[in-house]
């Protein structure tokens, strides 16, 4: 009698659930294959959007609870690289001369634009290679996966800006109503360095030599940027930078805070409307090139 009842009641739960959803992924080539993946970047984005919420937090939270300083080791890099350059100007082991911005102020803001620039970059280049194993096994939205990163990497530069808030009164450093931009041109200045490193994506994931050669590329443009010093007045050495796009992408919004520079307004415009249109793109390709590339990773 038990077993009976038992068995109609697992009947009844099963007649009267909601059956799972479900999806059907067909083959696209072609014109189809980037007009498939571009309409599902709004057709997914209400799970995208959860899905990276939750790769967010729960990286967050890991990284909080392995490490003893928590946040601090968030804003470090960039503290760490400031007090160098200054000990050295100080020092005069090399003679920079800002202008009449500070030298802690200018390299500091500097530092804080090559790091928004340089992490943009290497999460975006490293997007499939560092979930390749999970989404080989599970069929989701690959840009949860960037959207989370980004987040990350927003957070990070949140921070460290947060930071330049004592240097900004203990320099007296007069300030305008600009300074309200410089937040929106500090996100944009990311979202470049995310475009470049997702554009390579589909060739990096592939070949490693590739993600090598991007990494200590970016050591040396770190020199020839003026992250700790500002843009020559003539020489060969400002030609070089001025044809350098992280130029504009750091002169501009250091302009915008402190003053002090020749900004490159119009060309920070232009490489970040560029920049949109880019990561837009490299993800549409990204996500085309995304079953090929787990096919040849896999080995399958």
């Amino acid at each position: 009698m038990l077993k009976s009842d038992s068995h109609k009641k697992t009947q009844h739960l099963m007649n009267n659930s909601t059956p799972l959803p479900v999806r059907i992924i067909r083959p696209h080539e072609g014109i189809e294959a980037f007009q498939y993946n571009f309409l599902s970047l709004f057709s997914d984005w209400l799970t995208t959007k959860n899905l990276a919420w939750r790769i967010f937090v729960r990286d967050t939270q890991a990284m909080l609870r392995m490490s003893f300083l928590g946040y601090f080791w968030l804003v470090a890099p960039t503290l760490a690289n400031t007090f160098v350059w200054v000990f050295l100007s100080s020092t005069e082991v090399v003679r920079i001369d800002s202008g009449n911005v500070p030298y802690p102020l200018f390299v500091f803001v500097g530092t804080l634009l090559w790091t928004a620039f340089n992490n943009g970059v290497v999460s975006g280049l490293g997007l499939v290679d560092d979930a390749k194993g999970t989404l080989a096994k599970v069929n989701f939205p690959i840009e949860s996966i960037l959207l989370a990163s980004f987040g990350k990497n927003l957070l990070t530069i949140a921070i460290t800006a947060l930071g330049l808030i004592p240097f900004l009164f203990l320099y007296t450093v007069p300030l305008s109503f600009g300074i309200l931009l410089f937040p929106l041109q500090l996100l944009l200045v990311l979202i470049f360095g995310t475009a470049i490193g997702l554009f390579f994506v589909p060739i990096a994931a592939l070949f490693s030599d590739l993600s090598r050669a991007i990494h200590l590329g970016l050591r040396f443009l770190f020199f020839l940027s003026p992250v700790f010093y500002p843009i020559p007045l003539e020489g060969t050495s400002r030609w070089i930078m001025l044809f350098n796009p992280v130029s504009a992408m750091i002169i501009t919004p250091r302009w915008t805070l402190l003053g002090g520079e020749q900004p490159a307004i119009g060309l920070f415009v232009l490489y970040g409307i560029l920049g949109i249109a880019l990561l837009l793109g490299s993800l549409v390709a990204t996500k085309v090139a995304l079953p090929h590339i787990l096919e040849r990773v896999s080995g399958t």
